[in-house]
């Protein structure tokens, strides 16, 4: 397959997940499972592998993760996960005030009817699987191939803007102006990152870590929008 077609079917993967989530809004009527139906594009990478490198449905599926390496870097992508973390919580802690939290909650059921009945199910779903599935899609396949086809720059702007616009269909309509652009700039700097996490280590489960470390701090500040912490 020529460069120019895998760039542009890998173009069209980041370009999915925004457009299935504005037609699920536009016209179902949301849950959390309705909602994550455009997850089913973060499995693209095992149909990628399949039919591009020819990989049976192990390999692909086992693409780019190494437990070896994982346990050798653990104790770095720990602490690299615990600092993500920490700057999400603080960041939380000193914009609380400019929030508006019952906007965010009215748009977190209305969105995806999460509620304080089932928030903590949501959660471990999100921190555990979730995660996964996000960077299998953005580091596993977008970054990762794209980097053979783009200039490094070019890659870090595509992943970063694609991983943030998937997220802020859910929330542009929750904050003012000023912070909407500052939470976005946000993501686009998270997902950079977490592009060089996965050059350094050439590990998902170091990307799997770090995400899943921050979204712990999320569902703890989901818990206490909701009141429950």
């Amino acid at each position: 397959m020529q460069n120019k077609t895998k760039t542009t079917i890998l173009i069209l993967l980041i370009i999915l997940p925004v457009l299935i989530i504005f037609l699920i809004r536009q016209f179902l009527q949301p849950n959390y499972i309705i909602s994550s139906l455009y997850k089913i594009i973060f499995l693209a990478p095992i149909i990628y592998h399949i039919f591009i490198y020819k990989k049976t449905l192990k390999q692909a599926i086992s693409e780019n993760f190494s437990f070896k390496r994982f346990k050798k870097n653990l104790m770095s992508i720990v602490i690299i996960g615990f600092i993500f973390a920490l700057i999400y919580l603080l960041a939380f802690l000193f914009f609380k005030n400019y929030l508006e939290l019952e906007t965010i909650v009215t748009g977190l059921g209305q969105l995806a009817s999460i509620n304080i009945n089932n928030i903590i199910l949501i959660g471990l779903y999100i921190i555990i699987f979730n995660s996964l599935l996000e960077e299998f899609f953005w580091r596993g396949l977008i970054f990762k191939e794209l980097g053979k086809l783009m200039k490094p720059y070019k890659v870090h702007t595509l992943t970063g803007i694609g991983f943030s616009l998937h997220h802020m269909v859910f929330y542009y309509n929750w904050f003012g102006l000023a912070l909407l652009a500052l939470v976005t700039l946000g993501l686009i700097f998270y997902s950079i990152s977490l592009n060089f996490v996965f050059r350094k280590y050439k590990d998902l489960f170091a990307c799997w870590l770090v995400h899943a470390s921050v979204d712990i701090i999320q569902i703890y500040i989901a818990l206490n929008i909701f009141g429950i912490l």
